[in-house]
């Protein structure tokens, strides 16, 4: 394929996430290491790409290693209580001063004309302003946490107005109390309040990503549990898989963290089906539901492949038509990526699991465990504790899952009429 097939190939599939995008509200934080790099002047082209496909953009920007810099250039030594920097009076002039110099510098970067640059002629209209207002975090098991603080309301429908006019919001990490205090917030939970506020589309850490641990393609708030509670899971790791759950606990939709060493990152996760970083939902994003008659075409077309291997008996649109309300799929950006069926015999206690297909590019992801899952769930519903299934060439995946080689099992009447013996299918079956 040339250079220009590839791009007309990416630039249609791609078509359907600018849509989908448009109106939409992102909050994207941004670690502040990142934003001093030399990468990161191609962020700024891809924010300002986002906002000129009609995204609305509330971005937030971290302090953390600015603020190190500040108070060890001037010999202050950081305490911490519970992996909180402890914000006490004399070291806060000198994390305001590290914060507003992170957001002068993020602001003159997005407010420059981008000549000479892929979107030239644009132009961000950035606003901020006292959108956050804070309070203290009080005493924590003895120690006063003092100007270290947390978020105790967020001006979201002020923000709201000003997204709806095109203006991107730019946040630092500061609260503001109504009697004029200044407070430290961390930025990661500072994301997740204002990502809630806003019920905004997705939340977006930009950050660095060691190469010390497999980053998933898409976690699940259990899976994210799981790994909180793992004492081998990264700190900062854990910290933003906390804030994730939170979020999405709270209707926020998806999450992402996004590897900043990979340079057009952003777009990647944003723009084409299998991303570039961690997305973490609720909403289950290869979502299992039942199928309907507007998926039969997606479904011949993930099967067929597998019928002309000779992996899956041939079936027909007609039946398939017919035996629609017996499936579930599992789709990713309207795109059917697996599927099943679980056809219950009206006469008997078990029902057959048929036509179980993975698309060859998500083999490796679990999806035929969970489908194999939400089979058994069905069935345990419906009163059914015994699947068969009849199988070519995937006999050691069922025999790992449950199932034993049962040649003496009594198909039933319409099964023994439709076998095919030059199949040579095998019977296997488990108990539920």
């Amino acid at each position: 394929m040339s250079d220009n097939q590839a791009f007309v190939q990416w630039f249609r599939g791609a078509a359907p996430y600018i849509k989908a995008h448009r109106k939409k509200t992102f909050v994207i934080m941004i670690a502040d290491e990142f934003i001093h790099s030399e990468q990161f002047i191609g962020l700024v082209h891809d924010l300002a790409l986002l906002n000129h496909l009609g995204i609305k953009l509330v971005i937030l920007h971290g302090s953390r290693k600015s603020i190190d810099q500040h108070l060890s250039k001037n010999n202050i030594d950081s305490a911490f209580n519970c992996n909180i920097r402890i914000s006490d009076s004399k070291s806060l002039p000198h994390i305001v001063q590290a914060i507003n110099e992170v957001k002068t510098y993020l602001e003159s970067q997005l407010s420059m004309g981008l000549l000479n640059t892929p979107m030239s002629g644009s132009d961000i209209s950035l606003v901020s302003g006292n959108f956050v207002t804070g309070m203290p975090l009080g005493v924590i098991d003895g120690i006063d946490m003092q100007h270290s603080g947390k978020v105790r309301d967020i001006k979201h429908e002020v923000i709201n107005e000003l997204l709806d006019q095109n203006h991107v919001i730019l946040l630092s990490n500061l609260g503001y109390s109504r009697t004029g205090e200044v407070f430290n917030l961390p930025a990661e939970e500072l994301a997740s309040e204002v990502a809630q506020a806003l019920q905004a589309d997705k939340l977006i850490f930009i950050q660095h990503r060691s190469d010390d641990h497999n980053w998933a393609d898409t976690l699940s708030t259990e899976e994210c549990r799981h790994l909180i509670e793992n004492e081998n899971t990264d700190f900062d790791y854990r910290s933003l898989l906390r804030q994730a759950v939170q979020a999405i606990q709270s209707n926020v939709k998806r999450v992402h963290i996004i590897n900043q060493q990979v340079d057009g990152g952003l777009i990647m996760e944003l723009f084409t089906r299998d991303g570039c970083g961690t997305m973490i939902t609720n909403l289950f994003y290869e979502g299992i539901r039942d199928a309907d008659i507007n998926d039969v075409g997606g479904i011949l077309g993930l099967i067929q492949p597998l019928e002309d291997g000779g992996i899956l008996v041939e079936r027909s649109r007609e039946q398939l038509e017919l035996e629609i309300g017996y499936f579930q799929v599992i789709e990713k950006d309207g795109m059917i990526i697996a599927c099943v069926a679980c056809i219950p015999e009206e006469s008997s206690q078990y029902c057959e699991l048929a036509c179980l297909a993975v698309h060859e590019s998500y083999r490796n992801a679990g999806l035929g465990e969970r489908l194999l899952q939400k089979v058994e769930h069905l069935s345990r519903q419906r009163n059914i504790r015994l699947l068969f299934t009849l199988t070519t060439r995937t006999s050691h995946w069922f025999l790992e899952h449950g199932f034993v080689e049962a040649p003496d099992f009594p198909l039933p009447p319409h099964k023994q009429t439709s076998y095919n013996q030059q199949r040579s299918s095998k019977v296997m079956s488990k108990q539920i």
